[in-house]
């Protein structure tokens, strides 16, 4: 792991940057990078308390207490005993593998998804199956939970021992279907899995009208959401996710001893930025409409540039989150074709074969560029495309 050579990609990003070539990052996720204007009050964490180290393994009861409150505010109620904080979600994800699986068990994660999971299971020796998610326009994406359901009756299914939901999926933007949700604790009850949902896009809906519901506080099988400051203020660079646990009584409890074991092994999360949680989460309001502002415009955009008469590219149907999906003809492969659109146009465009997309030829487009980029640079992008049907 961590070995192999570079791709064709990556090796024309470095000659790019080592030309000191601008790269445009139609794929930007990072909120650090897009223009986000935020005093330096913001980011300050001096405080008296941060003299002192109390090595709460769950994290600091004020800072829990906070967040439980500011979720009740929401309509999600958690009680701060259920709350863990860590660095990461990454973080959060290998203390549950750690905490659900042995060396060999399964975990399912969906399919097309971000490619995040297999390394981090791989380094707990933990391996994953996919799911499919299908595509069905303009309705849009679709859990396949009968393709569950079969492989949960085959061997290797008999070790899985979560499923992981992404609520809305990266990149597809698609939020959990009632009737998704449904099916999918049926199965975990039927067999005995537990439920891991990652709500870091959760309150980034394109719309005010879509029906969306968190996991959290979900009882009726063993479940942990996670979230963190990374999306949900922008502030990946402060470092501090959490694990919402909720379940049945006594799977409830037995899990929560053992993750505080193993959260006390490691007593990741930084003091400064838990004694600053309550403050930077009174400004979670005025982030969530900018961002949900400038993610709607975007979309706006991308559909009104791509999808003219005629038009050979669309725009995939999109519920939420910072990725919009874009088809577009198969003049070649998708690597050959984001090679020569880095090489001819300067755009870095992740192609759909990153997300293990295995049918057509699709790009995420990232929804929080300054509105002035993506336009700019989805024109450049249908540009392209036009030069290579006339050739």
């Amino acid at each position: 792991m961590g070995e192999t050579e570079p791709n064709e990609l990556a090796k024309i990003r470095a000659q790019y940057l080592g030309n000191h070539e601008t790269i445009k990052e139609l794929s930007q996720s990072n909120p650090t990078k897009v223009g986000l204007k935020r005093s330096s009050e913001f980011y300050r964490l001096d405080a008296e308390g941060n003299c002192i180290y109390n090595p709460e393994p769950q994290g600091l009861t004020a800072a829990r207490e906070a967040l439980s409150m500011h979720f009740a505010e929401k309509g999600r109620g958690i009680s701060p005993d259920n709350l863990f904080f860590c660095a990461s979600t990454s973080e959060g994800y290998a203390w549950l593998f750690k905490l659900l699986c042995d060396p060999g068990d399964v975990v399912l994660i969906p399919k097309p998804g971000y490619p995040l999971f297999e390394h981090l299971a791989m380094l707990e020796f933990v391996r994953t199956s996919a799911y499919p998610l299908e595509y069905s326009h303009p309705s849009g994406w679709h859990i396949d939970v009968a393709a569950i359901a079969r492989y949960l009756e085959t061997q290797q299914g008999r070790r899985a021992k979560a499923i992981i939901v992404i609520n809305p999926n990266n990149p597809t933007g698609s939020y959990i279907r009632a009737s998704e949700r449904a099916a999918i604790l049926e199965l975990c009850e039927r067999y005995e899995l537990a439920l891991i949902a990652d709500e870091v896009f959760f309150d980034f809906p394109l719309s005010d009208s879509i029906e969306c519901a968190s996991f959290i506080g979900e009882e009726r099988v063993l479940t942990f959401v996670l979230d963190g400051l990374s999306k949900r203020l922008g502030m990946p660079q402060m470092k501090l996710g959490w694990i919402c646990v909720s379940g049945p009584s006594m799977l409830e409890s037995r899990a929560k001893k053992r993750l505080e074991l193993i959260a006390d092994t490691f007593l990741s999360a930084g003091t400064p930025i838990m004694n600053a949680l309550p403050r930077l989460l009174s400004s979670e309001d005025s982030f969530l409409e900018e961002m949900r502002r400038r993610i709607r415009e975007n979309y706006a955009i991308y559909r009104s540039i791509l999808e003219f008469n005629e038009s050979p590219h669309r725009v995939l149907a999109c519920q939420g989150g910072w990725t919009a999906l874009v088809e577009s003809p198969s003049y070649m492969d998708e690597e050959k074709t984001a090679a020569l659109l880095l090489l001819q146009k300067g755009i870095a465009a992740q192609p759909g074969y990153f997300f293990d997309m295995e049918k057509g030829i699709h790009f995420a487009f990232s929804l929080i560029l300054p509105q002035d980029s993506a336009a700019a640079w989805s024109k450049e992008y249908r540009d392209f495309f036009e030069d290579l049907e006339a050739r």
